[in-house]
C-alpha cells in the first residue's frame, strides 16, 4: 500500500518518468522503452495495473487518460481504499489527478509534481476550485477515519453551497476554524471529534475517530495471518478499543516483507512502520525481555520497544505472545490543527 508505480507507453514518457524518479527514488518504474531504472512492461496494462492496484498508495501514468481510466475502471471500490492515480502527457504539460485527490493524496501528488516539471495541474474537485474546506482532506492529515464515507459529500456540499456547518470537538485543536465552518451544535449538519464514537450531536452528523493507538508486532517468520487478527481482534475486545482508532503498526525492520503483518496493515488502512535493531535498542523502557528474541532480532523485545520508537507512545497493553505473534498497545492523544 506504500508503493509508488510510473508507467509509461513512449520513449518520451520514458525521459519523463526518470524525471520523476528524482522527486519520488523509490518508485517502482515500467515502460515500454525500458532503459536504466525503468523495467520492460511486459503485462498488458489492464492486466499489469490490476496486480498493482491493491498494493500501491499511487500509479501515475504517463500516457492518454484513456489508457488510465479503462485500466483503473474495474478495480475502483471506494475513495477511502482506491489508490491515487495522475496521469501526464508524455510532454509534461499537463499532470491530472484522475482517482482518489484527497483521502488518497493524487491531488498534492499532482501539484508537487507540476511544480517540479513547470506543468499545469488540472485539478476539478469542487472544493479545490472553490477555495472551500475539504474535510477529507483535512481528515487524512490529521489522523482521523471517517467512519461514514457519504458524509464527505454532505458536508462539501453544504459548504460550496456557502452554509455553514458545525463543529464540536473533546480535544484541544490549534488553528481558527475555516471559513464556513463553526462551533454551533444548532446546525443541521456538523463534524464532531469524541472520545465517545456513539455521540450524534447533529441531524446529520459526521463523525470523525481519533487514530491514538499502535500495534507493535513481533512475528515468526511464515506465521499464519489468521493468528495474528485473531489475536488483535480478541485484544483490542479485551480493552475496549475500537479498531478504527488505529493510527499505526510498528515492528523491526527484519519483518517489512512478513505477508501477515502486510495483511493486517492492508485490512486496517494504516501504516505499516519499521525500525532497526539499533533504533529499537536504544529505547529507554521497561520491557518484557526474551533471550530467544534477541538472538533472532538482535534485540530482546521487538512489540513493545516498537511502540515506544513510534514517537515515545505510551505503552497501555504489555507484550502478549500467541500462535508465533507478539502484540504490544501503545497510546498516542490525539493532536490535530487547522
Amino acid at each position: 500500500m506504500d508503493k509508488i508505480y510510473i508507467i509509461s507507453f513512449t520513449q518520451k514518457g520514458a525521459e519523463l518518468s526518470l524525471k520523476l524518479h528524482n522527486i519520488y527514488p523509490d518508485a517502482l518504474l515500467y515502460g515500454k522503452y525500458p532503459a536504466h531504472n525503468i523495467k520492460m512492461l511486459e503485462k498488458d496494462i489492464k492486466s499489469f495495473t490490476a496486480d498493482i492496484f491493491n498494493e500501491s498508495k499511487a500509479i501515475i501514468f504517463i500516457a492518454a487518460i484513456g489508457i488510465a481510466v479503462r485500466a483503473i475502471a474495474p478495480l475502483i471500490v471506494s475513495k477511502n481504499k482506491d489508490a491515487a492515480v495522475i496521469v501526464l502527457d508524455d510532454t509534461g504539460k499537463f499532470v491530472i489527478p484522475v482517482l482518489s485527490g484527497h483521502i488518497g493524496g493524487a491531488n498534492e501528488m499532482a501539484l508537487k509534481i507540476a511544480e517540479y516539471i513547470n506543468a499545469e495541474p488540472v485539478i476539478t474537485t469542487a472544493t479545490d476550485r472553490n477555495n472551500k474546506f475539504a474535510v477529507d482532506v483535512w481528515a487524512e492529515k490529521n489522523n482521523l477515519y471517517i467512519d461514514d464515507i457519504s458524509m464527505i459529500k454532505e458536508v462539501s456540499s453544504r459548504l460550496l453551497r456557502n452554509e455553514n456547518v458545525g463543529f464540536i470537538s473533546d480535544y484541544k485543536i490549534q488553528g481558527l476554524l475555516p471559513e464556513g465552518v463553526i462551533s454551533d451544535v444548532q446546525q443541521e449538519c456538523g463534524m464532531v471529534i469524541a472520545d465517545n464514537i456513539d455521540v450524534q450531536p447533529f441531524p446529520y452528523t459526521m463523525q470523525l475517530i481519533p487514530k491514538e493507538y499502535i500495534l507493535g508486532i513481533g512475528a515468526r517468520k511464515g506465521a499464519e495471518y489468521h493468528y495474528l487478527k485473531d489475536l488483535v481482534e480478541r485484544v483490542l475486545k479485551e480493552n475496549n478499543i475500537d479498531k478504527r482508532k488505529i493510527k499505526a503498526i510498528a515492528s523491526i525492520d527484519i519483518k517489512k516483507d512478513e505477508k501477515a503483518i502486510l495483511k493486517l496493515s492492508k485490512e486496517l488502512n494504516v501504516p505499516f512502520i519499521t525500525y532497526s535493531k539499533d533504533e529499537l535498542a536504544n529505547v529507554q523502557g521497561d520491557f518484557i525481555s526474551s533471550n530467544f528474541v534477541k538472538s533472532i532480532t538482535g534485540v530482546d523485545n521487538v512489540c513493545e520497544r516498537a511502540v515506544k520508537c513510534f514517537y515515545g507512545s505510551e505503552i497501555v497493553v504489555k507484550k502478549l505472545c500467541e500462535n508465533g505473534f507478539t502484540l504490544s498497545i501503545g497510546y498516542q492523544l490525539w493532536q490535530g490543527s487547522f
